[in-house]
């Protein structure tokens, strides 16, 4: 654990992100204290969620597919029937705004590079 910390962290330094705070609108990243932030307020997420969370603020603007979300957070080899990224993608939602995480159907997720201003117009409501 602690090693994939320290990748994280040479990654980010190489790519002239020497920051560990990730800004998305009124939601930030610690990515040193692997903490979140909504509002200025902590937000408690599980493991699983703030890897979610760090995974597709990293790629922010980017397609992450499903496969490769679902291997980030699990060791299991068959993705194939199971539903749990779609459940970790839903509690994000409901702890840090509709808006945050788009859904791309038959693609993947995304945390686009300009956020919208407005929690009621989320395209894609795939909460489990």
């Amino acid at each position: 654990m602690e090693l994939l910390a320290r990748l994280r962290a040479l990654i980010r330094r190489s790519a002239g992100k020497a920051s560990a705070t990730i800004e998305m609108g009124e939601v930030s990243i610690d990515t040193a204290a692997r903490m979140v932030y909504r509002g200025g307020q902590s937000v408690a997420l599980t493991a699983r969620e703030y890897s979610l969370v760090e995974l597709l603020a990293l790629h922010r603007g980017e397609l992450v597919s499903r496969s490769k979300i679902y291997d980030h957070l699990f060791d299991e080899e068959d993705d194939s029937l199971s539903n749990l990224v779609d459940v970790h993608v839903s509690n994000v939602r409901k702890k840090l705004g509709k808006n945050l995480i788009r859904t791309r159907r038959g693609q993947g997720y995304v945390i686009e590079n300009g956020l919208p201003a407005t929690e009621g117009s989320a395209e894609d409501d795939d909460d489990v």
